[in-house]
């Protein structure tokens, strides 16, 4: 796997989900990060499992999943944990979002 820095330096607009796999609200968002996909196309998703990766959850400080980080252009911008719609997600990264 790549790390966070190598994604983020390769991709200008980068959505991290932070989840594992015994976490229901994780597996309730895929969907969403699905819809998400559709929505926002220059978007890219990079799911990272915290129980495979611990130096990368401990690096940002994951301590309860799931957690969404958005950088742009290699800079952390946006961080939520938790649960939330796809149409509220939406809403609040395009204020992030580089065209």
């Amino acid at each position: 796997m790549n790390t966070v820095h190598e994604i983020t330096a390769s991709n200008t607009n980068v959505l991290i989900d932070f989840y594992a796999d015994w976490c229901e609200p994780c597996k309730w968002l895929n969907p969403v990060l699905e819809e998400l996909k559709q929505q926002l196309p220059d978007l890219y998703i990079h799911k990272i499992n915290i129980d495979q990766f611990t130096e990368e959850a401990a690096a940002f400080e994951i301590k309860s999943v799931p957690v969404l980080i958005l950088f742009v252009d290699g800079n952390q911008v946006w961080r939520m944990n938790g649960f939330k719609y796809s149409k509220e997600l939406a809403k609040e990264l395009k204020e992030f979002l580089k065209a």
